[in-house]
């Protein structure tokens, strides 16, 4: 599998979470219903638990990019693509913060609208800048 397809189906399953929570059981219908197997059910697995596992650390970092916008009024689409490309900037070291960026956007052009893709990449980049 692509590593764009991959991240979109991450994508698909953060964003199906409720609440922040997605239950074991409901990747493992996603895996079975999606016939993803093997490596790439693994690698998905593990993209899905990073996000959850440092959910906090991840919405407490776009809550300080939303410049003039308040966190509860983002999008569900545009806080499932922040959500994936803050895991990565932040806990994965073999995604470099353009790539994040780049696939973010294009997720978020695929899923909702030109205005969302231009919202998603001006929080990233300032999270990119923060970083530094």
């Amino acid at each position: 599998m692509k590593r764009r397809e991959l991240r979109e189906h991450a994508f698909k399953l953060i964003f199906s979470g409720h609440d922040g929570v997605l239950p074991e059981e409901g990747v493992a219908f996603y895996l079975a219903d999606n016939e993803i197997k093997g490596k790439d059910a693994k690698e998905l697995t593990e993209k899905v638990n990073l996000v959850f596992s440092n959910l906090t650390k991840v919405d407490e970092t776009i809550a300080t990019h939303v410049k003039g916008y308040a966190f509860d009024r983002i999008s569900k689409v545009s806080l499932a693509v922040l959500r994936l490309a803050v895991a990565e900037m932040l806990f994965d070291d073999s995604v470099p913060d353009g790539v994040a960026v780049s696939e973010a956007m294009a997720i978020a052009e695929t899923f909702e609208d030109e205005k969302s893709k231009t919202f998603v990449n001006g929080v990233l980049g300032a999270v990119s800048r923060g970083k530094e």
